[in-house]
């Protein structure tokens, strides 16, 4: 028994020495390897600003002296009795032009002076209908310098190709040939001893790019 003593105490002088050095190596080889890999994120300069709006650079009239552009704006005042019994609404003017899209006819019951300055020809007006009323009142405006304001509309400027660019409700409006812009809104207003809904749509349309020897109009 007291020999196998003096075995296990020199086993463990002259082994743990090794074992404690081989742990210190390991050590110093986990700390001495390569790096984790990291990502760098670049820090932005500066914050991106905000985007402004472009607008078109104006331009001199590019259409022949024979051409025209029509633009026709109209606002439709729809009106339903919702509550109670709705006092009828106000009849108003009637139409004074008609526009023919197969054709490219225009034709007013006033006289329009058509002449090589004349560059568009901006027909304007309302409707009403149903409980809103009944009748139409429009009328034509012949522009012939651009850039034009009519009635709360300003004719920003017109493309070769027919283009119009329209400033109106605080909005840049861009209408190719044939495009139209349309915007609906709805209210409830007394009316008489009753409620009625009214549907307003106002609508603008570009109908391009016309010969002007087709605007009728009665002659003297």
């Amino acid at each position: 028994m007291f020999n196998r003593e003096i075995v296990i105490e020199k086993l463990v002088k002259h082994y743990l020495p090794l074992a404690v050095t081989a742990m210190l190596l390991l050590a110093v080889v986990a700390a001495c390897g390569p790096a984790p890999t990291q990502t760098t994120v670049p820090t932005p300069t500066a914050s991106p600003g905000p985007v402004s709006p472009t607008m078109v650079p104006e331009h001199g009239w590019e259409l022949s002296a024979d051409k025209y552009v029509f633009i026709d704006h109209h606002v439709h005042i729809e009106g339903v009795c919702v509550e109670g019994e709705c006092q009828p609404g106000p009849m108003i003017d009637f139409p004074t032009y008609t526009f023919a899209e197969e054709t490219g006819t225009l034709n007013s019951q006033f006289a329009v002076e058509v002449n090589d300055a004349l560059k568009v020809v901006y027909g304007n007006g309302m409707s009403l209908g149903g409980a809103a009323g009944g009748g139409a009142g429009t009328g034509l405006t012949e522009v012939y310098d651009v850039p034009a304001v009519i009635e709360g509309l300003r004719i920003v400027q017109v493309d070769r190709d027919g283009t119009v660019y329209l400033e109106y409700a605080g909005e840049l409006l861009v209408l190719a040939p044939g495009q139209t812009w349309t915007v609906e809104t709805e209210e409830l207003r007394e009316q008489g001893a009753g409620k009625a809904r009214l549907v307003t749509t106002d609508r603008i349309v570009n109908y391009g790019i016309l010969d002007k020897a087709k605007i009728v109009f009665p002659t003297p």
